[in-house]
């Protein structure tokens, strides 16, 4: 008969031998180095090989990722040591953090944020992630939303304008001045021209986007060092592979088709879409995370599902240049809503009772993904007014 656990998220099947939390966070862990180590490779030691800054310099971005990592660990044994009399010792505290996994938060946010971004900002960050989003919450398990993309949001929108900074390291700014110190999302929201010379040529070509050669924030430029961290957590299962897969298989579609309707129907733009920005990074480390996704597997492909739509929309229509780190927010506050009502579909069938329920889900992400195309490529308006002289 089968068995199934009965404590707090993320939960892993009891038939999967040695799969406890633990195994899985170390998994994680293991996939997040090879972003951590070409960060500080493309920021800091290949900066250094060009002689464009000095030794310490070179360690800088290094520190800067662990440095998040070691504010986490610290809030966290602090919120301990105040709230519980049991952790005012090593022993206990240290029982507390082996089962809080303190050192993730803080980080994913280094990784989220542009090398140059003030360490008192990261530092309000990793609180907002850590102790607002985290441990007020519960801890570990109990989260409503993502503590990391709690934390970049808390910082983009309190520090706009610090956020400004430029996204380039030295060697990018002698090379790449033309585009001052812009990702290639933010040059495309800045100015919506569908031009291979004006949208991937100031920064090479597809390969260099591929590659992680590009302007960007520390952990997010890389497809390929991404792509390496994803094979890895789709071989020990930490997820399920397909979750990833269907949310940026959703956003190439639909920016295809928004190249379409704005007169490019060239693959270029959809790789140009997939590479650029964070959405190889949010799909494979944040939009997967069990404690705030649905549990059961048709409630993770709607999730994905309105994850990719949200994100064009964010993206192409309203005023955030990235917009995954937004529609990935926007998705947890929905995650136990949809959890409930795609296992109701699971259990009981497509019958009458549940049958509303599947076709309100099917004609909402169609909706948003038909809106968002339209609308960004002006033809929303267009229609708008036929609609209106037809009737």
């Amino acid at each position: 008969m089968a068995r199934f656990a009965n404590a707090k998220a993320p939960f892993v099947r009891l038939a999967d031998e040695g799969k406890s939390t633990d195994v899985v966070m170390r998994d994680f862990m293991i996939a997040l180095i090879p972003v951590i180590l070409f960060a500080w490779f493309k920021n800091g030691i290949l900066v250094y090989i060009e002689g464009n800054n000095t030794f310490l310099e070179m360690l800088y971005p290094l520190f800067y990722i662990l440095a998040g990592g070691v504010f986490s660990v610290l809030m966290e044994m602090l919120f301990f040591y105040i709230t519980d009399p049991e952790a005012r010792t090593l022993q206990g505290i240290g029982k507390h953090l082996k089962t809080s996994y303190a050192v993730f938060p803080g980080l994913i946010l280094a990784l989220l944020l542009p090398l140059y971004t003030p360490i008192w900002v990261l530092l309000f960050g990793t609180f907002m992630a850590t102790i607002v989003a985290k441990m007020l919450f519960g801890g570990f398990g109990y989260n409503l939303f993502n503590p990391a993309i709690i934390g970049y949001i808390a910082i983009t929108y309190t520090f706009a304008a610090i956020m400004k900074v430029s996204y380039l390291n030295p060697s990018e700014v002698i090379a790449l001045d033309a585009v001052a110190g812009a990702t290639p999302l933010t040059w495309l929201s800045q100015n919506f021209v569908i031009d291979y010379n004006v949208l991937v040529a100031p920064y090479g070509n597809l390969w260099d986007f591929f590659l992680g050669t590009i302007p960007g924030t520390l952990g997010e430029t890389s497809a390929l060092v991404i792509l390496i961290s994803f094979a890895w957590m789709a071989f020990r299962k930490v997820y399920k592979w397909w979750q990833p897969m269907i949310y940026i298989g959703v956003v190439f579609v639909l920016t295809w088709l928004i190249g379409i309707f704005n007169g490019e129907a060239g693959l270029w733009f959809p790789t140009y879409g997939v590479l650029s920005g964070g959405l190889m990074y949010g799909a494979v480390f944040m939009s997967t995370e069990p404690v705030t996704t649905p549990r059961n597997p048709l409630g993770k492909v709607y999730n994905a599902l309105f994850l990719g739509a949200l994100t064009v929309l964010f993206r192409y229509v309203g005023t955030f240049p990235e917009g995954v780190a937004t529609a990935i927010i926007v998705m947890n506050i929905f995650t136990m809503p949809l959890d409930r009502a795609t296992a109701s579909i699971r259990s009981t069938g497509l019958k009458k009772p549940v049958m509303g329920k599947f076709l309100f889900l099917t004609l909402l992400v169609l909706a948003l993904m038909v809106y968002g195309v339209l609308k960004s490529a002006n033809l929303y308006s267009a229609m708008a007014v036929f609609l209106g002289g037809v009737f």
